[in-house]
C-alpha cells in the first residue's frame, strides 16, 4: 500500500504583498496618465519659453534632413525635445519594459547600460514600471549615455520620481555619460560598460547611430564581442522608412544585421508593432502613437 500523501502547504511569497499593493498606488488604475502628470510636472518651465513653439519646428524640420547632431548637440534645442519626444515614448517604453522577459529584470540586481537615452525616455518608463514589481530585492543601477549635456533635463525627471513616485536610491540609482558613443578615442569606457551590463538597450537611437556605418558597425562588433554570457539587448526603432540600411546596392532593414550576429539568441522579435495610447489621455501638447520593431537578444 502506498503510503498516503500529505497536503503541502501553499508556500508563502518572498515579497511583502501589501508593500506591493502600495507601490501599485503610485501609478494607480491610470499608470499611462500618472506617467505624462510628471513628465509635465518636470517640464513645466519649458512649456513656458517663447521660444518653445519655434524651436519645436526646428527640431522637426532637421529630422526630416537627419541632421541628429543639429538636434542634440543645441543646448538650447534639449529641454524642448524632452517636453515634446518623452511623453510618446515613455509610454511606448513603459508598455516595453512591462513585458515579462523584461520587467523581471528590474526586480533584481541589474545594470541597465541605456545608449542614446539623455532625453530620460528610458528614465522615466523604467521608474514607472519598477513600481509595479516588489521593491525586496530590487536593485537598479541605471547608467544613461548620450551626446549631448542632457544632465540637467535628467535631473529634473530623477527629482520628480524619487518625490512623487517615491523612488529609493538603493532601488534606482541613475549615473549619466556624456561622450561620442562612436569615438574610438572612448573604445576603453565603452567596452567597460558593455561588459558590465546585464541590459543593453538602444531605443530609437540606432538609425542615428547609422549615419556614421563605419562607426555603428564598430560598435555592433564591440557589442558582439563584449557583451557578458546571458546579457541582453534591447533594440526598439522605428519601423518605417527612418530604418532602412543601404548596403551596396541593396537596401535591409537594421535588425536584419542584427539577426544574423550568431553570438545572439532572439528572445523577443516583433517587426511591427503600435502603440497607441489611450484615448482618454491629457498632455500639454499632442501624443502621436508609435509603430516600432523590437528585438531583444540574449548573448549566447
Amino acid at each position: 500500500m502506498a503510503p498516503p500523501q500529505t497536503k503541502s502547504r501553499p508556500t508563502r511569497p518572498s515579497y511583502d504583498k501589501e508593500a506591493l499593493r502600495e507601490r501599485w498606488r503610485i501609478l494607480g488604475t491610470d499608470p499611462e496618465q500618472s506617467i505624462l502628470i510628471l513628465i509635465v510636472k518636470a517640464c513645466t518651465p519649458t512649456f513656458s519659453r517663447p521660444d518653445f513653439g519655434k524651436t519645436l519646428q526646428s527640431i522637426k524640420a532637421n529630422f526630416v534632413q537627419r541632421d541628429y547632431e543639429g538636434i542634440f548637440t543645441e543646448a538650447d534645442n534639449l529641454q524642448v525635445y524632452s517636453a515634446a519626444y518623452v511623453p510618446g515614448r515613455a509610454l511606448c517604453y513603459y508598455e516595453i519594459f512591462s513585458r515579462p522577459q523584461l520587467i523581471k529584470l528590474l526586480a533584481q540586481s541589474t545594470k541597465v547600460y541605456a545608449v542614446g537615452s539623455g532625453s530620460g525616455s528610458e528614465l522615466v518608463s523604467i521608474a514607472a514600471a519598477m513600481t509595479r514589481v516588489p521593491c525586496e530585492r530590487q536593485k537598479v543601477q541605471l547608467v544613461m549615455h548620450d551626446i549631448g549635456a542632457w544632465g540637467d533635463v535628467l535631473g529634473q525627471f530623477e527629482a520628480r520620481i524619487r518625490t512623487d513616485w517615491k523612488m529609493p536610491v538603493n532601488a534606482l540609482t541613475c549615473s549619466y555619460q556624456q561622450s561620442d558613443v562612436l569615438n574610438p578615442e572612448n573604445e576603453a569606457q565603452q567596452t567597460e560598460l558593455i561588459s558590465s551590463a546585464d541590459l543593453i538597450t538602444f531605443m530609437f537611437v540606432m538609425n542615428e547611430l547609422f549615419v556614421n556605418k563605419k562607426g555603428a558597425m564598430a560598435l555592433i562588433q564591440s557589442l558582439v564581442g563584449s557583451m557578458k554570457k546571458g546579457a541582453y539587448l534591447l533594440v526598439v526603432e522605428s519601423a518605417g522608412s527612418f530604418s532602412y540600411l543601404k548596403v551596396g546596392d541593396k537596401t535591409y532593414m537594421v535588425y536584419t544585421l542584427l539577426d544574423a550576429v550568431k553570438d545572439f539568441e532572439c528572445v523577443l522579435s516583433y517587426d511591427s508593432l503600435w502603440y497607441r495610447h489611450p484615448d482618454h489621455l491629457r498632455y500639454s501638447i499632442d501624443i502621436q502613437n508609435m509603430r516600432y520593431f523590437l528585438r531583444l537578444y540574449r548573448k549566447k
